[in-house]
């Protein structure tokens, strides 16, 4: 589109302003310095099992609250990442609606050229007939007055049936240019509102990601102390205590559930507009995509997660699927946990969670709800194990499929 197109104010909106809204949780405070215990405190507490009590439950309080705002922090940043996705998308789609009104627009207006160079050509008899010379009135005055000018030509016994059609074909087709002119910049209006709305998700989206990462290296100091502090108390070791704390809080609230969700009933796949889900069994995947792309994914472990990353060597949760599934010729969706669901959905390809083979794609939303947005999105490759971007200050990895938060539908790109 190009600089000179009109921009009038007021448009109605191509797509639903409420599929970038998301219900995004506010992070809480951080875990003030002033109340970490000293290793004197820690050496004091040992020689009294009352106090040694006290500051081990102290100590764990500390790590469940740095825990506890890494785990806000890290939902935040991906929600807010797939509410910008969700709005490239849809400024992506506003774009292609306003190239499509102005390509129109532009074929309309070299329509009503021709048209009007047709009945100019009839007025300029008419005009030889004696009829006056009133082509240039036609071809200089304003529309208001050719209308005016052409319907009484057109009731001039000297104009034939004929020539009268081409006179209302001129007006006709001055009228649609006119119309689809203004339809044009309408559209412009919405992909310059798409734009703006995508450009500021983006600036909440990179904060929050780098918030995210810079906490989660600050967690990741603050509690090797912390760690080291309570095995000191409990005579354990770090190693012991590390793994039990392994994750985030949400991550080991999603390990909590140990069954993956109920099956739902057939038919509704939680999008709207999507055929129902088929009852029967899925066909089995195409092994050799299948094999190629999680291969693709393996590749990419230890890289680390950055907002938006598609490659080559950073990555987010939707990005790493689609490129993965991109790389053996299968298109998923757009760079959005979201659209990739819907994409599959309405593709016929969402099996049911108990039927889920190696390759297929898992997604996870809040309260693992089939409708709505999905913050995140993984690959499943097999004995109950996932490849995944997790979330800012993290890399790409392998993780046992955590089933809390967990769609009950999976979406199966071949077969």
């Amino acid at each position: 589109m190009t600089e000179s197109r009109r921009r009038p104010r007021g448009t109605a909106a191509a797509i639903g302003a409420g599929a970038l809204v998301l219900a995004l949780t506010t992070p809480s405070a951080a875990v003030a310095v002033d109340d970490y215990p000293s290793w004197d405190d820690v050496e004091k507490a040992r020689k009294n099992e009352a106090d040694k009590r006290a500051q081990i439950e102290k100590i764990e309080r500390l790590i469940r609250g740095l825990d506890r705002e890494a785990a806000d922090l890290g939902r935040v940043a991906l929600e807010r990442g797939e509410a910008y996705h969700l709005a490239q998308d849809a400024l992506e789609t506003a774009t292609a609606e306003a190239d499509e009104q102005y390509a129109a627009a532009e074929a309309a207006q070299r329509a009503a050229e021709e048209s009007r160079q047709r009945a100019a050509g009839v007025i300029a008899q008419l005009a030889r007939a004696g009829g006056g010379d009133i082509t240039a009135t036609l071809l200089t005055s304003s529309a208001e007055d050719a209308d005016r000018l052409l319907e009484r030509l057109g009731l001039m016994t000297r104009v034939s049936r004929a020539s009268a059609e081409l006179l209302r074909t001129a007006i006709f087709d001055r009228n649609a240019a006119e119309q689809l002119a203004d339809g044009a910049a309408a559209a412009e209006d919405e992909r310059d509102e798409r734009a703006r709305s995508a450009k500021a998700l983006l600036r909440e989206a990179e904060a929050a990601a780098k918030d995210a990462s810079g906490r989660a290296a600050e967690r990741r100091k603050a509690e090797a102390t912390l760690i080291a502090q309570l095995a000191r108390l409990k005579g354990t070791t770090a190693d012991t205590e590390r793994g039990y704390r392994e994750g985030l809080a949400w991550e080991r609230e999603q390990e909590e559930q140990k069954e993956p969700p109920a099956d739902p009933g057939d038919g509704d796949s939680g999008t709207p507009g999507a055929p129902p889900v088929d009852p029967t069994p899925p066909a089995p995947p195409v092994t050799g995509k299948v094999d190629g792309a999680i291969a693709f994914a393996k590749a990419q472990i230890g890289e680390p997660y950055r907002l938006g990353g598609a490659g080559p060597n950073v990555w987010d949760c939707s990005g790493l699927t689609k490129t993965a599934y991109a790389n053996v010729g299968v298109y998923i969706g757009t760079h959005s946990a979201t659209n990739q669901y819907s994409t599959m959905a309405a593709q016929g390809r969402l099996v049911k969670i108990s039927q889920i083979k190696a390759g297929d794609l898992l997604f996870y939303s809040s309260g693992g709800s089939a409708s709505g947005s999905k913050y995140h999105v993984t690959l499943y490759i097999g004995g109950g194990q996932m490849i995944e971007a997790p979330y800012p200050g993290e890399t790409v990895r392998i993780r046992a499929v955590r089933y809390g938060d967990l769609v009950p539908y999976a979406g199966r790109p071949t077969g």
